[in-house]
């Protein structure tokens, strides 16, 4: 895996308890912070979760209020709807982005 958040979260989607332990959003953002601070000059995209936040918070129509995993969590049903819900709206992001 090269040093890419986008490529992370691809892999992440495929099999999301091998690195998450559970089907949850908050252990995704969990994971995905953990992973992008380990060291974040070697990310090539670690820009990425910022833009997806404000995209969130545009498609919501919020303003720092909340994070994004708090913000799709509240529009779900559970944390495993609000995974689902996360990789969907991830790449909605994408493709608009």
């Amino acid at each position: 895996m090269k040093n890419s958040v986008i490529e992370l979260i691809e892999s992440i989607r495929k099999r999301p308890t091998m690195f998450l332990g559970r089907s949850s959003i908050a252990c995704l953002r969990s994971f995905i912070d953990g992973w992008n601070h380990r060291k974040p000059e070697s990310v090539i995209d670690g820009e990425i979760i910022g833009e997806f936040q404000e995209w969130i918070e545009a498609r919501y129509n919020l303003k720092n209020t909340q994070s994004w995993d708090r913000i799709i969590l509240f529009y779900s049903v559970d944390e495993h709807d609000a995974l689902e819900n996360f990789f969907r709206l991830f790449n909605q992001f994408l493709q608009q982005r």
